[in-house]
């Protein structure tokens, strides 16, 4: 071994050349464009939220990028003497190594070997990490991959100098062999550890406390589309979420499914669980891919299915709804009472199919006074009065359809235990003329005031409102079609808050008053918990009706109209209760399938105010930690930090900082560099 040792001993003299003149020419400019780009996520903390666990994450898996492309960079250059060929290979294989993943969702033809093209990707080794993931496969990737080039550049010096000898050639074998093993057996120091603030892919107390109550074989299995991985790379962390779930629990198992390669479409029909459409497009084609990502779980001999899982925003909060269901038998669900002008599968189209998404089994009742006038017909089975489930929460829809005696049956459903949703205000609306009557008799509202719930007798508008697009044309001409943006005062956008994270945005809203000592006499606590902006005022009526025709709104405060932040949903606790027993909502319009519509863009429908019906459901349920595991993924993206007339000034800000002081900064440090190395040279 004498000659092993000699030849070891003679390479490491070409490794300390390499790595005290080569590589550090290559890390010094990777480096230096690293540092800069620290500007970005600290002038975009001043405008919004940032995850700092995530960037930091994404520095540190960048730098161990940095030395993998540096000895990649060094390894090329050593190879090719041709500085300007070295450069351009280098440039073509960084490129290459940066894209190659995306090759199966642009080609059918290279979905067999996704695995493997997914295995040298460089973007796709940092994906993780940008997300606040810290994966032992991901750094030992970087890692070997650095050593083999950076062993490789040396191999190829040896060459160079004449090296023939058989000691050489054991050495070049046993190198090769040993990266290779090392690339094998990365998987055996596997660890993998979620940093985000929010713990987003890691299990939560709430499940592991639910997995502790299986006492029975519970199985877990994601069926999948290989070819999804490549069309979908956030599909993923899925895999791993379901595997790092089914490890909080000695009785659960949990398996990965190919349907297509193992035939199970059939099976998995039987589920009602279907291939979905997922739209891939390139400069020249566009395609649709059908591919299933669904989650079966079975337990003592019942199923519950997740049919189509893209991520992991939802995913735990589905499964713990799930095994809610299986283990424990509590099942989310409410009724919902339309008591208004409006139909539910008509006016409210959008309300009873997001429940049933969101797991919570939904079904309609009605007034007792309807019900009793309609029981000796052929629909008298279908249609039941809400005090028939006493134990079932209650979401009302509008109340100007209560009679007095719906008004009293409503009031002891609640004071009985009952749990209620009410989303009303005493104003009926006629939305083809934008006129805003008030109703003469709303026994409904009455309810209300004596739990100490009382409604304005103005309507709420902003100046941080919606901005609605009429849309003028003269005659078949594209080019005589016009748009004109006006904003609507009367449907205000609310700012962020504890139960609207994103904000919502409201339509003919009334702001509501409430009387602690009428709330207490019945044994309530009264809360308010959804206010709008400061700049919202109250507005009156002017010759006996409001004016809401969009064109002749007012846009700010008259003279005398009160100004501030006012509460537009308020909450009833009992005092021995941990949860809501009654949520009042004073607009009944914003969930309307008349207005969703003109809030939304063409690409997507704006769920805010159907996912506070959601939100509000749960905790009325009773399940407020289940609402946590709905809510903890969700991260507001906005710039809420800049207010919208200071927006042009951080814009400026930004680019100087972000653009003008690294550019200073650098030609700072040249100058410097070239002032001392021309004394250097002038003292020669």
């Amino acid at each position: 071994m004498l000659w092993l040792r000699l030849y070891v001993a003679k390479t490491l003299k070409h490794f300390r050349v390499v790595f005290s003149v080569v590589l550090p020419e290559q890390l010094h400019d990777r480096l230096r464009l690293l540092i800069l780009i620290i500007a970005l996520p600290v002038s975009v903390s001043r405008a919004g939220d940032i995850e700092w666990n995530a960037v930091f994450t994404a520095y540190c898996m960048a730098l161990f990028y940095l030395l993998s492309s540096s000895c990649l960079a060094v390894f090329v250059f050593t190879l090719f003497e041709n500085s300007a060929l070295a450069f351009c290979c280098c440039a073509l294989v960084l490129a290459i190594l940066n894209s190659i993943h995306q090759l199966p969702s642009l080609s059918i033809a290279a979905i067999p070997f996704a695995s493997v093209v997914r295995f040298f990707s460089f973007a796709w080794h940092f994906d993780a990490a940008s997300k606040g993931i810290v994966d032992s496969r991901d750094i030992c990737f970087f890692s070997f991959s650095a050593l083999l080039f950076y062993g490789l550049s040396v191999l190829v010096m040896e060459r160079r100098r004449g090296n023939r000898t058989l000691g050489f050639k054991r050495v070049r074998f046993l190198f090769l062999f040993t990266i290779i093993l090392l690339f094998i057996d990365s998987s055996l120091l596997y660890f993998r550890f979620d940093v985000t603030k929010q713990k987003k892919f890691s299990v939560s107390k709430y499940s592991t406390f639910l997995l502790s109550e299986v006492e029975q074989p519970l199985s877990i299995t994601y069926y999948r589309n290989k070819e999804l991985l490549s069309l979908l790379p956030q599909v993923r962390d899925v895999d791993e979420y379901l595997a790092d779930f089914v490890r909080e629990c000695d009785f659960a198992s949990y398996r990965l499914v190919d349907p297509v390669k193992e035939k199970k479409e059939k099976l998995l029909e039987t589920f009602s669980i279907y291939p979905q459409n997922v739209k891939t497009s390139s400069d020249a084609t566009t395609s649709v891919s059908s591919v299933y990502s669904a989650v079966v779980i079975e337990y003592t001999g019942k199923t519950e299915v997740i049919p189509f899982a893209s991520s992991v925003q939802t995913l735990e909060y589905q499964l713990c709804v799930k095994l809610n269901s299986l283990i424990r038998g509590k099942v989310l669900s409410c009724q919902i009472l339309c008591a208004n002008e409006f139909e539910l599968e008509k006016n409210y189209a959008y309300i009873m199919p997001l429940l049933q998404n969101q797991g919570i089994y939904a079904f309609q009742t009605f007034l007792p006074s309807k019900f009793s006038d309609t029981r000796d017909t052929e629909d008298s089975v279908q249609e039941v009065s809400f005090t028939m489930f006493d134990k079932i929460p209650l979401l009302v829809l509008g109340t100007s359809a209560f009679s007095l005696d719906d008004s009293n049956d409503f009031l002891r459903f609640v004071k009985n235990g009952g749990k209620a949703f009410v989303a009303t205000n005493p104003y009926s609306v006629d939305m083809t003329n934008w006129e805003v009557k008030e109703n003469r008799r709303d026994w409904g509202i009455n309810a209300l005031q004596e739990l100490g719930i009382y409604f304005k007798t103005t309507l709420t508008a902003d100046s941080n409102s919606f901005e609605i697009a009429f849309d003028a044309s003269k005659g078949t001409d594209d080019s005589l079609q016009k748009s004109e943006y006006i904003k609507y005062s009367y449907w205000p956008i609310l700012p962020r808050q504890d139960f609207a994270r994103d904000g919502m945005i409201l339509s003919w809203p009334c702001a509501i008053e409430t009387e602690a000592a009428v709330s207490d006499e019945e044994d309530f606590s009264v809360k308010v918990f959804l206010k709008t902006d400061k700049t919202a005022w109250q507005s009156k009526k002017v010759m006996g009706a409001f004016l809401t025709n969009p064109f002749a709104a007012s846009k700010s405060a008259e003279q005398g109209e009160e100004v501030g932040a006012f509460p537009v949903a308020v909450e009833l606790c009992k005092k021995d209760g941990l949860s809501p027993s009654v949520i009042v909502l004073g607009d009944q319009y914003c969930f309307s399938a008349n207005i969703l519509p003109y809030i939304s863009s063409e690409q997507m429908l704006d769920l805010r105010s159907l996912d506070f019906i959601v939100s509000s459901v749960i905790r009325l349920n009773g399940e407020e930690e289940l609402l946590t595991l709905k809510t903890k993924n969700n991260i507001d993206t906005s710039l809420f930090k800049i207010e919208g007339k200071n927006l042009k000034t951080y814009k400026k800000q930004t680019l100087g900082f972000v653009v003008g002081i690294p550019s200073l900064l650098v030609f700072l440090v040249w100058s410097f560099v070239f002032i001392k190395r021309k004394k250097f040279n002038m003292g020669r």
